[in-house]
């Protein structure tokens, strides 16, 4: 059984003609409905400033919330865009990326969440906007539960096909939250050489443009699944699936299958009877979206029954 944290809401943060679109929601919603309408669906809620600022610098966390447009759009910077509404979905994201940690503390339980949110925010760093998010959503909530006392340490996966450059530097020098990423590289936003590693807790896995499924599953498991011997107490996957051969915005040739490849790996080596909160990030091919996620989704699903 998966938890998926989702809301209506999230289609009224309009972008206009822009890559990270009300489309890509209406696919998850859609992907959602049609497969997994039998699973538990979980209306988030919202993050107050005192919770952003866990990570986020507070002058940028009040500039955020002091320049939503009346009307029209204004530009945090070139690629990350608000419109009236878009200030709600900004908050819901990060207000349920931590509810699901709250229900983990709660109902003591190791069950599976899915975070249908939008926009993405492993870009966004702690005093700036980027790659089309304004907030950190999976920082955020991984900080949180640290926090919490109920979770010694922690390994954020990332499979986006651009590197979290925000959710490495908030946690670069946290020798107790890992965060480890395969990406294109060199490619936006400039970040995640090998040579990054913090202070032990991160692990970059870079991939060159026209990486296929076979070039992939080998330098993944090697770089990343073999380099680490820790146990964990929660996992999270902030889940891109702008890998996919059919995604416009990069040039790593991924199948559907690789989805669920990277996500079994993963849990078989890590996930020993914890809970799993994946974070939804890129993905900007509707195809490539719909069938990338829902291979994710079979590989948690499998995990959430054993």
């Amino acid at each position: 059984m998966i938890n998926f944290i989702f809301s209506e809401e999230y289609i009224n943060h309009d972008t206009g003609n822009h890559p990270e679109s009300i489309k890509r929601i209406q696919v998850v919603n859609d992907l959602i409905k049609e497969k997994y309408s039998n699973h538990n669906l979980i209306e988030p809620t919202i993050a107050d400033k005192k919770l952003i600022s866990l990570v986020h610098d507070i002058d940028y966390v009040n500039y955020i919330f002091d320049s939503i447009p009346a009307s029209g759009f204004n530009y945090f910077d070139p690629d990350t865009i608000a419109s009236p509404n878009s200030l709600k979905s900004y908050l819901l994201a990060v207000g349920g990326s931590v509810d699901a940690v709250k229900k983990i503390i709660e109902d003591n339980n190791n069950n599976v969440y899915f975070c249908a949110h939008r926009p993405p925010g492993h870009h966004a760093e702690k005093n700036k906007a980027m790659g089309f998010g304004v907030f950190n959503n999976v920082a955020i909530s991984a900080e949180y539960a640290y926090r919490s006392g109920k979770f010694k340490k922690i390994l954020i996966v990332d499979f986006d096909v651009h590197h979290g450059n925000g959710t490495q530097h908030i946690f670069e020098n946290h020798k107790n939250i890992f965060y480890v990423s395969s990406h294109q590289y060199p490619f936006y936003p400039g970040t995640g050489s090998e040579n990054e590693r913090g202070t032990g807790n991160i692990i970059n896995c870079p991939l060159t443009a026209g990486c296929d499924s076979k070039t992939f599953r080998s330098l993944f498991e090697n770089k990343i699944i073999n380099k680490i011997n820790n146990n964990f107490d929660l996992i999270y996957f902030s889940a891109g699936f702008d890998a996919h051969k059919l995604d416009p915005l990069a040039s790593i040739n991924l199948e559907n299958e690789d989805f669920y490849w990277v996500t079994k790996i993963v849990l078989e080596k890590f996930a020993n009877n914890v809970p799993i909160i994946s974070v939804l990030e890129g993905g900007y091919d509707m195809k490539g979206l719909f069938h990338g996620l829902n291979s994710h989704l079979k590989a948690l699903i499998e995990y959430s029954n054993e």
